[in-house]
């Protein structure tokens, strides 16, 4: 006898449906559909050795039907069958979007890595419906009839509705059956599937053999045989169920630097070439092991059966002899050699029948060689069939026993099957001690969709099988792809553990529970972070590696401002005693100059009647003749003085920037000091400095704006704040004007949601200055200016600043040069057009994780603007202008970031990356404008409208826009 150290006990699969869609028993009576709910508790059985004489026999028969051998077990499928009407919503796959979900996975007919096989979904969605809807038809017809003896007109019936569906279903899968075997869709699938089945449609009497489990295993044999020759791989329930999709697995890395450990049947067929070693008693093979490999292995080639991670090395035991059976020696080698052979996974989809987990399991874990090979393995154990609830507590070695996860199975609804065992509250015990909440077996469950599972049949072919074997797979191709992206992972396997579990998606009773214990599998929740208030990433500054806490990571409701493509920082998670690396755009950590409140765009309109309108119509007037104007200001006089210098005040509303903090005063000022000849002038103030210091063909505070006007955008990053300018006249014709100005913008984060004001809050106020020389000549019908501008951001990039305040921490430095002119076409039209081209670059020698590349970023804006005085009456004025706002030419970023620099082992390292930005689309700004003053100038009305002609549009730059204001005085 084999094994003398161990328990003469033998092993039996325990698998409810093995083959079971396979082989429905010819005597059961049609079921009603029936809600899947857990059955009531079977006695616990005892753990009485069963002499090898006698072994325990699987539950599993095999891949042709054997109706003799499955009678047995067939009564405790029964609630299963009556539930596919039920499921048939959840288990057709092309119910949805299946474009979304398909990726760029290959088709069989195509090499080139592209979906050729794509426009074809639509028309397989509305086949699949169509078909649906005949189905129910004939099996509510079938389900209702009396026999043959009794109604063989209604078996005649029942035989044309077949045959038309057997005519659907030709006229739409004809030609591709032709195509791909050379044969008739008669001759090729329809003739020897009906065979199969005993179904002769030109013998109505052959229908009535057929009892309600056969006729639902004819249909799904249908669906599936179809979809065979789709010329893609097959979709199928489970993979929404747990949100998994290829798309996912070809982005990790499709599981190629993974182990599997593989204690089950020899494997046939396909999943043959991804077993790297193979041994064990025999070679018997039942297709079991065949239809497990797939869920975890089966490759993307546009046929057949798709696995989670199809390029993982497999490495293979058969424990089972020619009876189907294993004592736990075989298993004992069995797990030896698999983690003797590297696999760092071993999926068991196998047990003793009554029992959830098996106290034979702890005696072969506590085997000093395996516990020894197998402190680095995760083991993944499948629950079983017997709809049983474990009651008894398993003595357990904590010491050398490894991480494991038993998995149950759910239905396609995502209900407990009813043949899943669970969990219950039973317990494992160290030696002598009393049960302690966290060492319960449902701290350490799982389920997964165990019903109906599309499997390879071992012989190039699929089927559907069910039970807590189908459901195991699922859970050790998702550990494959976790210790793909991180390989560091597979030695550290408690930690792989926690990932599976604490990602599950909670049902039945909150928290872990008796019955699911921590819930349903969910693969994309498995790859992402457990939570991400839980996240911290490394800044590099200064050649070092320093960490900082994750209260900065967000995830952003507004658009970037900045083009990013293909740059990225990596988060980090801590696991137990190791880590996660998780890659976010760049973008996601990067905050423009504008904050998203609870009034969104509302808030922009106010802002255009508020400081852009009213205040221009207040002007009444053009510039004086000694210099720059006060436009866009209020109010305007003289302030008498004994010195023989013209001083005179202004003031205007304040220009009100959304999501920002505005002074207490609502008002802007500013102060002109001129000499008695005009030769010489000196303006000072706090507000709209860009509109006081830049062209004078251009006074609206919105010219300037980077995001909305082509006026000089430098100073317009740069206004707000206080501001000096020096104006001195060489002659009639020239001067030079020199100036600077400053601005600093401080979140008002009351205006935010709860999520914005933690994100935001951390930020430093925005801080820019700006320094000009302008050189002008000027004649009574034309002037030109040329304008060189130097932009300073402390810790920002045109405008841009980042969550991590490393990103930009030597800030940036921009030189631009601008030309304008001013055109007088006649007394009341004038004509004024401006252009800036600027490059920036870095603002110190420091070394920030994000700086501008060499050669720098090239920007160009313009903005053309034509004003009409008088146009209806003495008293108004109308402006049309067309811009293009600062807009990207040509540039890069340099990236540095701490990333894993050897992912065998989880070295950390600064990485250095060059990207260069993606030039957005151009955009090209129209804009009206009119203003009139009624009623004797006790009344004023403005009016504009803007629309977006070109190029990308975002909330400061809708499609179109338009307002008016009103004011009146008494």
């Amino acid at each position: 006898m084999r094994g003398q150290n161990m328990t003469s006990f033998r092993m039996a699969r325990s698998i409810l449906l093995a083959t079971a869609l396979a082989a429905p028993a010819a005597s059961f009576a049609p079921l009603a559909a029936v809600a899947q709910t857990a059955p009531a508790p079977a006695p616990t059985p005892a753990a009485t050795p069963t002499p090898s004489a006698q072994p325990v026999k699987p539950l599993s028969g095999t891949v042709e039907p054997k109706w003799g051998s499955i009678r047995t077990f067939w009564g405790e499928s029964s609630p299963l069958w009556g539930s596919i009407r039920t499921f048939w919503g959840d288990v057709n796959p092309y119910e949805g979007d299946v474009n979304a979900f398909w990726g760029s996975i290959r088709t069989f007919n195509d090499g080139s890595g592209t979906n050729s096989i794509t426009p074809l979904w639509g028309s397989i969605r509305t086949f699949s419906g169509d078909l649906g809807a005949s189905w129910g038809s004939i099996r509510t017809f079938w389900g209702s009839i009396r026999t043959f003896e009794e109604a063989p007109q209604d078996y005649a019936t029942l035989a044309t509705m077949l045959g038309g569906m057997v005519n659907q279903s030709q006229g739409f899968w004809g030609s591709a059956v032709q195509a791909q075997t050379g044969k008739s869709f008669a001759d090729a699938f329809a003739n020897p599937l009906l065979a199969k089945y005993g179904i002769s449609l030109s013998d109505p009497a052959s229908l009535a053999r057929l009892d309600a489990n056969q006729r639902e295993h004819f249909f799904l044999e249908w669906y599936d045989g179809l979809m065979n020759f789709s010329g893609a791989d097959h979709v199928d329930h489970w993979m929404s169920a747990i949100h998994w999709t290829p798309s996912i697995t070809e982005t990790i890395g499709e599981g190629r630097d993974s182990v599997i450990g593989l204690l089950d049947f020899s494997v046939t067929g396909d999943g043959t070439r991804n077993i790297t070693k193979y041994d064990g008693i025999s070679s018997f093979s039942n297709g079991h092991g065949a239809a497990v490999a797939s869920l975890m292995i089966a490759a993307h080639d546009g046929k057949g059966v798709m696995g989670i991670a199809p390029m993982a090395s497999v490495v293979a035991y058969n424990p089972f002899d020619e009876t189907g059976t294993a004592g736990w020696s075989d298993i004992r080698n069995g797990v030896l050699m698999l983690a003797q052979n590297g696999a760092s996974i071993i999926n068991m989809s196998l047990g003793v029948p009554g029992w959830t987990l098996h106290q034979g399991w702890n005696d072969v874990f506590s085997d000093a060689a395996v516990a020894a090979a197998t402190k680095n393995a995760v083991f993944v154990v499948a629950a079983g069939n017997d709809g049983v609830v474990q009651r008894q507590n398993i003595n357990w070695n904590f010491a050398t026993n490894p991480n494991l996860i038993v998995v149950g199975s759910v239905d396609p609804a995502g209900n407990i099957s009813s043949f899943s065992n669970q969990p219950g509250e039973a317990c494992l015990l160290a030696n002598g001690t009393a049960c302690a909440e966290g060492n319960k077996l449902k701290y350490r469950f799982v389920t997964a969709p165990g019903e109906l599972i599309l499997v390879a049949d071992g012989q190039g072919g699929v089927t559907r099988k069910s039970g807590t074997s189908f459901a195991a797979p699922l859970v050790s191709g998702t550990i494959a792809l976790i210790h793909d992206r991180w390989p560091w992972l597979a030695n550290y396997p408690a930690e792989t553990v926690d990932i599976i579990l604490k990602s599950a998606r909670d049902v039945g009773a909150p928290g872990v529970d008796p019955v699911y214990g921590w819930g349903i599998l969910d693969a994309t929740a498995a790859l992402s972070p457990l939570s991400f208030n839980g996240l911290k990433w490394y800044t590099y500054k200064d050649g070092k590696i320093a960490p900082e806490q994750q209260n900065k990571i967000r995830n952003p409701k507004e658009v970037a401002k900045w083009e990013a493509k293909g740059m990225f920082f990596y988060a980090y998670e801590d696991i137990g005693k190791t880590f996660r690396d998780f890659a976010i755009p760049v973008s996601s950590k990067l905050v423009g100059q504008s904050a998203t409140s609870y009034t969104g765009s509302t808030e922009y309109l106010q802002a255009y009647i508020y400081s852009r309108f009213l205040a221009w119509v207040n002007t009444g007037g053009k510039p004086d003749s000694s210099g720059k104007g006060f436009t866009g200001f209020a109010y305007s006089s003289p302030i008498p003085n004994r010195s023989g210098l013209d001083l005179s005040m202004a003031v205007a509303p304040r220009t009100f920037v959304p999501g920002y903090r505005s002074p207490n005063v609502p008002y802007q000022s500013a102060l002109r000091l001129t000499g008695p000849d005009g030769r010489f002038a000196i303006t000072a103030g706090e507000g709209d400095g860009a509109v006081m210091l830049g062209d004078g063909g251009f006074g609206m505070a919105s010219d300037y704006d980077p995001f909305t006007g082509g006026a000089n955008p430098l100073m317009g990053f740069a206004s707000g704040g206080g501001y000096l300018e020096t104006n001195v006249r060489l002659g009639d014709s020239w001067s030079v004007s020199t100036g600077l100005s400053q601005r600093v913008l401080k979140r008002d984060l009351e205006r935010l949601d709860m999520l914005e004001q933690f994100a935001l809050g951390s930020i430093d106020a925005y801080r820019a200055g700006a320094q000009h020389v302008s050189v002008a000549y000027e004649t009574p019908e034309a002037k030109l200016t040329g304008t060189y501008t130097r932009l300073r951001e402390d810790n920002a990039l045109l405008g841009v600043q980042s969550l991590d305040p490393n990103d930009f921490a030597d800030g940036t430095t921009t030189d631009g040069v601008s030309l304008g002119a001013e055109l007088g076409l006649a007394p009341t039209l004038s004509l004024a057009a401006t252009g800036t081209m600027s490059r920036t670059r870095p603002g110190g020698s420091g070394q920030s994780s994000i700086a501008v590349s060499d050669g720098g970023l090239v920007s160009s804006s313009f903005q053309l603007g034509l004003t009409k005085d008088r146009l209806f009456g003495r008293k108004d004025r109308a402006r049309l202008t067309l811009a293009q706002p600062m807009h990207l030419e040509r540039g890069g970023i340099d990236l540095t970031t701490v990333q894993v620099i050897n992912r065998q082992t989880g070295e950390l390292g600064a990485v250095a990356q060059r990207f260069n930005l993606g030039v957005p689309e151009r955009q090209f700004v129209g804009e009206m404008m009119y203003g009139t003053r009624l009623m004797d100038g006790a009344a004023e009305l403005s009016v504009f409208g803007r629309a977006t002609l070109n190029g990308e549009e975002t909330d400061q730059l809708p499609r179109v826009m338009a307002g008016a204001g009103f004011k009146f005085s008494f």
